[in-house]
């Protein structure tokens, strides 16, 4: 299954909207929702559990009529706050992503110990150790390398099995999910350099003939192959440049 984020969603009545942000449990590696928003208007966004929805060519079809994706769980809230302290949230919820909507200005010959500084920030309310990723979420090597941001990502379920990048070069890499260290909230940091992941191979998300004619287990044993050969072929050229 392929989730591209900005992909078109559609309720059992007709379009809602778009992806706008994946949920993923970062320890298991799995997709658990999909916030799915009508199209740029993030505050009306509504966390979907993944088995309510199902992938159909390059659209999401949840099985849901709008009227009943809108009575669920919203997702963004604003809220102000002291500056530099965390958002409150109940036992059952993380903050997921987060910008900061108003900044007062801050004399700088003032004490900021003495003044109550407010910032009014508007977040994501995600389920309790879960990470949130949206389009602009960026990916980096480990060599701390900023290489692109996350495009979507390619499941077998729930289950991840790549995440699709798009690099600077604007084209897009997917990087199998043993070559991801860690998913966090707004940011993916890969476990290969930024050599290794120039010599992963490029892929269109929107025309990859895998992704609609073969079947996911294809797809994943072609993008380990790729990443295995295109990792050796590349240490054995430096190799052989340093002797």
């Amino acid at each position: 299954m392929r989730l591209r984020l900005g992909q078109a969603v559609y309720a059992t009545d007709g379009l809602f909207g778009e992806l706008g942000d994946i949920v993923i449990e970062p320890e298991a590696r799995t997709v658990t929702h999909l916030i799915v928003q009508p199209h740029r208007r993030h505050y009306q966004a509504r966390l979907v559990p993944i088995w309510l929805a199902k992938v159909e060519g390059d659209t999401i079809k949840v099985g849901l009529d709008t009227p009943r994706i809108r009575q669920l769980q919203r997702v963004n809230f604003a809220e102000y706050v002291r500056y530099g302290h965390p958002i409150d949230l109940d036992d059952e919820w993380d903050v997921g992503i987060t910008d900061v909507v108003y900044m007062p200005h801050m004399d700088p010959d003032f004490d900021e110990d003495i003044i109550d500084h407010q910032v009014e920030v508007a977040f994501d309310r995600i389920p309790k150790d879960e990470c949130e990723i949206r389009r602009a979420s960026e990916v980096v090597t480990s060599d701390q390398l900023a290489v692109g941001s996350v495009d979507g990502f390619l499941t077998d379920g729930d289950q991840l099995v790549a995440v699709v990048v798009r690099a600077r070069g604007k084209h897009h890499v997917a990087v199998p999910l043993r070559s991801v260290a860690r998913v966090l909230n707004d940011r993916i940091e890969l476990a290969i350099d930024q050599a290794s992941f120039e010599d992963l191979p490029a892929s269109d998300p929107r025309s990859d003939e895998d992704t609609t004619s073969r079947s996911l287990g294809t797809l994943r044993r072609r993008i380990e192959l790729w990443a295995t050969w295109t990792a050796d072929a590349a240490r054995r050229a430096r190799d052989q440049a340093k002797r």
